[in-house]
This record gives structure tokens, sequence and C-alpha cells, in this order.
């Protein structure tokens, strides 16, 4: 995949072996959960270390930006220049990890699709039932402790 923006062209390359360090440096247990969460939460710090670790110099291939704070320039002249918006960004990027088979499963177009509008993934399932259980049973002591008195 090719951005342009200003005077700097970069190639996203996807390998097992920047997945598997993006993945480390986000510390998440696997690529596709990383990437849909940051997407749905629209954290752009994310977006700019996934860029940051899969961009190339279109020319020799070297790394495109000394750090991952570079990407937000860069992003900021793309985003103006191809008048794009963070989520187009982060759906063409999906598009095209997708098409090379870097998600767990490639999904069809219309599954893809059902993956990026999801909300629930933004959403940390297990910490949510935790904080539930943890007030039921707070609650449970306490109505105990009122019978009791």
């Amino acid at each position: 995949m090719e951005l342009k923006a200003g005077k700097k062209t970069i190639v996203l390359v996807f390998t097992t072996r920047k997945i598997v360090n993006i993945t480390n440096i986000l510390k998440e247990k696997n690529f596709e959960d990383l990437y849909f969460k940051a997407m749905n939460e629209k954290n752009l710090d994310a977006l700019s270390k996934i860029i940051y670790v899969f961009a190339e110099d279109v020319e020799n291939g070297a790394k495109s930006f000394k750090s991952s704070e570079e990407v937000y320039d860069f992003l900021d002249d793309y985003k103006k220049e191809n008048n794009k918006s963070y989520e187009d960004i982060f759906k063409e990027i999906a598009e095209v990890i997708n098409e090379e088979g870097f998600f767990n499963t490639k999904m069809s177009k219309k599954d893809l699709t059902q993956k990026i509008s999801n909300p629930l993934l933004g959403i940390d399932m297990n910490s949510l039932m935790k904080e539930s259980a943890e007030k039921a049973v707070t609650k449970m002591v306490e109505q105990e402790a009122i019978s009791q008195i």
C-alpha cells in the first residue's frame, strides 16, 4: 500500500515479523484485535505506531520515519492532500491487511465492513464483566450485612 503526502511517498509493507513487533509494542495478544480496537477507539497514537512499523521508503526500502511521532505530521499532510479522515485511513489500511491475509482469517468485504463498524470492539468485555461482578457482590454483601443487624 502506497501513501503519498507532500514530497514523501511511503509503502506499507506487511510481514509476520512486523505484525508480531507492533503487537508487542502495543501490548496486545493478537494483531487483529489490536487493529480493530484501535480503529474503534480512534486511537491516533496506535495508528501512528502501526504506520511507523510498516512504513518503508519507496526508493530504498529503509524505515520511512525516525519515530512514530514523525508520522503525525505525515498524517496531517496526507489527510489534507487526499481529503481523508482518520477513519478513512484506518479503513484503507484494514482492507489491505485483510487482502494480504494478515488478520486471523481472511474476511469477505461484508465481514470486514461489519468488523470495522462493530462498536463493541472498543470495549474491554473482561473488565466490564469483572466490574459488574464486583458491584453485584458488593451489593449482596451489603444486603446480607443489613439483614443481620
